[in-house]
């Protein structure tokens, strides 16, 4: 989202291109960095696929793959 910040004290600006140049980001990345900190935004943590646990989705259901297989491949089957 573009915005325009106003009343931005133009010292703090200055500091904040300066730090955001030296840590190779965008002011805005900057700054969306700062706004997390002070909400207490805790950032989104990446899931290891070793994380991932499967889940039952109900009986109804526990031949879905084979059916699926044989709607997909019964040409190549035959």
């Amino acid at each position: 989202m573009d915005t325009t910040i106003r009343n931005l004290d133009p010292f703090i600006y200055r500091k904040l291109k300066a730090k955001a140049s030296v840590e190779g980001i965008t002011i805005g990345e900057a700054i969306n960095r700062a706004v997390k900190t002070w909400l207490n935004i805790e950032p989104k943590k990446h899931k290891s696929i070793l994380e991932i646990r499967p889940e039952h989705i109900g009986n109804q259901y526990r031949h879905l793959s084979e059916e699926i297989d044989e709607i997909l491949y019964k040409e190549e089957m035959a």
